[in-house]
């Protein structure tokens, strides 16, 4: 009997079959998000490859913030092409963004497979997202000046920071406030600092049982180098200078020496681990 593939849109009611079909023998692609793949049904571009009502392959690249579209899951049946497969859904998926004119659209390529498909279509390399890990050394003093305030960040002060955000990075790595509020849900100790009620700069910072991870850390372009990020980096370090907090990293782009200098100014040393930022490259 003749089979032949069927592509349609996922949508929300596809939530438990795509979870059965993610735990079967599928390799996986999930970019590191504050958001778990299948939340992101109901929002398009979101493709699935089906044979014989069986699912193949998943794709899901939908914009946050709009216009940077971050390939958020791509999941394919280990017996088929992950190549051509990656072909038909991407194709399907260049509907979303046809009329736009400078569509940013990436993957954080952190296996070698899912570098290799990318590859092969002809995505190029834009930059390496490096992993710094902090060397437990005991932290200076905590020092900031008189007139600025640091406090804990309040669900009140997303707005602001998700604006710091818009003035302080690329789009493809903004926040969107949905984004925002979804990474102070997650994060275990986020500060904000303040220049008379207004504020210039925050970080937000995850933690497990025995470590933590800086990350997130802005500052107003306007307020830069007067000791903003030190203050809200040694904060963070001395909250989690605890006996049991054996490891604190972050990550930063390779090409940001600026930022590998002020977190190896406080311990942090490279590990030598690194991840591609694959783009598709567009028009």
């Amino acid at each position: 009997m003749s089979t032949s593939k069927f592509y349609r849109k996922a949508e929300k009611h596809d939530y438990a079959t795509l979870s059965s079909f993610l735990q079967g023998e599928v390799l996986i692609h999930r970019h590191l998000d504050w958001r778990p793949p299948l939340d992101w049904l109901g929002f398009q571009p979101f493709w699935i490859c089906e044979e014989n009502q069986s699912v193949l392959a998943a794709l899901a690249l939908p914009d946050d913030p709009p216009g940077a579209y971050w390939v958020r899951l791509f999941a394919i049946d280990r017996h088929v092409d992950a190549h051509q497969l990656w072909e038909e859904l991407f194709a399907l998926s260049q509907i979303s963004w046809s009329n736009e004119k400078h569509p940013l659209i990436a993957a954080l390529a952190y296996h070698d497979w899912m570098h290799e498909v990318l590859r092969k279509a002809g995505w190029f390399e834009c930059e390496r997202v490096i992993l710094l890990k902090w060397q437990k050394k005991k932290p200076p003093p905590q020092q900031l000046n008189s007139q600025f305030l640091l406090r804990t960040m309040l669900p009140t002060d997303l707005q602001a920071v998700t604006n710091i955000d818009e003035k302080s990075f690329d789009l493809l790595w903004r926040h969107s406030l949905d984004t925002t509020q979804r990474s102070y849900d997650q994060c275990a100790y986020s500060t904000v600092i303040e220049l008379n009620e207004k504020i210039i700069g925050y970080q937000m910072s995850t933690s497990s049982s025995s470590g933590a991870h800086l990350a997130r850390l802005a500052i107003l372009p306007e307020y830069r180098n007067q000791g903003i990020g030190s203050a809200l980096v040694l904060n963070m370090l001395h909250h989690f200078y605890k006996p049991w907090v054996r490891e604190i990293t972050v990550n930063t782009q390779q090409d940001n020496r600026i930022s590998q200098r002020l977190y190896e100014k406080y311990g942090f040393k490279t590990t030598g681990e690194s991840y591609p930022i694959m783009m598709y490259p567009g028009k």
